[in-house]
């Protein structure tokens, strides 16, 4: 069996206040505060581990995927509105567009959608709520419904020659005004998945192409549900490929869950 192994808590004595770090620097790192058991942890553990690949991925990404949608109402911001899936070839899927946004892929993608037990837990439940709870909108907005987007990712590797790759690889905006990123598990001999934070500026360019002394953060996720959450508007943001340590033959992980939220508007 696969060790697994994780850092000390996240700044265990300082808290941060989330909304107040996305108003005023468009981004924050810190540890997710909720409720959760040895059950809710192992219900996620399991998901990520029967997540299909993912289709869009090109060679040698190592990317595994999961995506769902919803909608919250405001007035009740404690209900989860689950989208219907659509079903193809025996299959439920779910549709993820992110319009112009994704340099790697411009057109509508459709994901194996979360199983039905994850989607009824408490513990995904109170992450979407929590993230919820952390946005802001403009005057008037904060009565529209909300459009939310969850994917599980899971960057899985076994050879020291292997690269685990997120998407799009390189600094990006998601298109939402709100993303939010919770690691639920970073195998001990990964090395890399350095989060950047960067300028609007850096939009479409890799690290090769930026000048770093201009990176707003740089931290890397090492706890179950350390978190990072960015406002869309005024940064970018991009995780460097994963690799391996050890050349052991054993799988070498990191499983996270990302939500994004959008304002639902009238359009005439």
């Amino acid at each position: 069996m696969q060790t697994e192994c994780f850092s000390e808590k996240f700044n265990p004595n300082k808290k941060i206040d989330a909304r107040e770090s996305l108003l005023h620097e468009g981004f924050s790192h810190y540890q997710l505060d909720i409720d959760y058991s040895e059950t809710d942890q192992s219900l996620l553990f399991q998901e990520f581990a029967n997540l299909e690949e993912d289709p869009y991925a090109s060679r040698g990404s190592n990317r595994f995927r999961r995506y769902e949608n919803g909608i919250i109402l405001p007035w009740k911001p404690q209900e989860i509105h689950w989208i219907p899936t659509i079903r193809r070839n025996g299959v439920n899927l779910s549709g993820y567009d992110q319009g112009k946004n994704n340099p790697e892929h411009s057109d509508m993608r459709y994901f194996n959608s979360l199983s039905e037990r994850v989607k009824n837990s408490n513990i995904l439940k109170d992450i979407i709520t929590n993230d919820f709870d952390n946005t802001f909108w403009p005057t008037g907005g904060q009565n529209l419904p909300i459009y939310f987007g969850v994917h599980f990712v899971k960057l899985s590797i076994r050879s020291i020659y292997d690269k685990g790759i997120s998407s799009p690889n390189c600094f990006h905006q998601d298109g939402e005004p709100f993303t939010f990123a919770h690691l639920v598990k970073r195998s001990c001999d990964v090395v890399g998945g350095v989060n950047y934070i960067g300028p609007i500026a850096f939009r479409d360019k890799s690290l090769k192409e930026i000048d770093r002394s201009q990176i707003t953060k740089a931290f890397t996720l090492n706890d179950f549900l350390e978190s990072f959450a960015v406002r869309d508007s005024v940064v970018t943001h991009h995780v460097e490929p994963i690799s391996k340590l050890s050349n052991n033959n054993m799988l070498s992980e990191r499983y996270m869950v990302l939500i994004d939220f959008s304002i639902m508007m009238q359009v005439i």
